[in-house]
């Protein structure tokens, strides 16, 4: 399966540099990196996928060694994931691609000046495996201090880095390398068990059924509702001159 890096952020954010700096300097010189966006984000371009109807289409690989996948950045985060998770899943006998990473990109005066995109950036984290802290020096640090000390205090187990000015990353290979990181184990290949975090001073009292979990922002309640309600930031990203 080729890897794919799957970048999550709100039009605008920095998406483009990280995109651009991790393909050109977190792989080896000699390796092929294929960039899909979404359709109508990405305008005319060779490569893209497509987001319609709740579903996720994506182009078969090709020659590439791996590919970054962009979100449309101002569609609904979930629905957008959840189309993704349909169309890749680990378990299926023809998957052709594997999510190796899941990466925010992270608009600090945008986060700063409304408080649904700081909610909205909180499901993005779940999902991720770094976070990428972008245009930093323009807001206090005591608020970047703060955006910082929920995930700090709740032990989330992805990776923090900056994007600095003229958009590096001091460690691009960092950003895409190792194990899984993320809260959420949609895109991973694991069994139901293991999800269970069964000791042997945790017995179930009661017989239990092996199914895998559902992500708890794809729950549903009976009447087809989520669970979960996250903001829509695509009306604030219009007032803000983005889309």
């Amino acid at each position: 399966m080729t890897p794919l890096i799957i970048i999550l952020g709100p039009t605008g954010a920095g998406r483009a540099d990280t995109v651009r700096e991790l393909a050109e300097n977190a792989w080896p010189e000699s390796r092929k990196i294929r960039i899909l966006r979404e359709a109508r984000e990405g305008g005319v371009a060779p490569d893209q996928w497509t987001f319609k109807d709740g579903q996720a289409f994506l182009p078969a690989p090709g020659d590439e060694d791996a590919a970054i996948l962009v979100t449309h950045g101002s569609l609904h985060i979930i629905d957008q994931m959840e189309a993704l998770h349909r169309t890749i899943r680990p378990m299926m006998p023809d998957a052709v691609w594997h999510v190796a990473r899941i990466i925010t990109v992270v608009d600090c005066p945008l986060t700063m000046k409304h408080k649904a995109v700081e909610e909205w950036y909180r499901t993005c984290v779940h999902f991720s495996d770094a976070v990428i802290i972008n245009r930093r020096w323009e807001v206090p640090g005591q608020w970047v201090s703060k955006f910082l000390e929920p995930y700090e205090k709740e032990f989330y187990p992805c990776l923090f880095f900056n994007l600095t000015k003229v958009g590096a990353i001091s460690n691009p290979p960092a950003v895409i390398d190792g194990e899984p990181l993320r809260l959420s184990h949609i895109f991973d290949d694991i069994d139901a068990v293991d999800e269970m975090e069964f000791d042997e001073d945790n017995l179930p009292d009661e017989p239990f059924d092996l199914v895998r979990q559902v992500d708890k922002y794809f729950a549903r309640d009976e009447l087809g509702r989520r669970n979960i309600l996250v903001p829509e930031i695509g009306d604030l990203l219009r007032q803000e001159g983005r889309c």
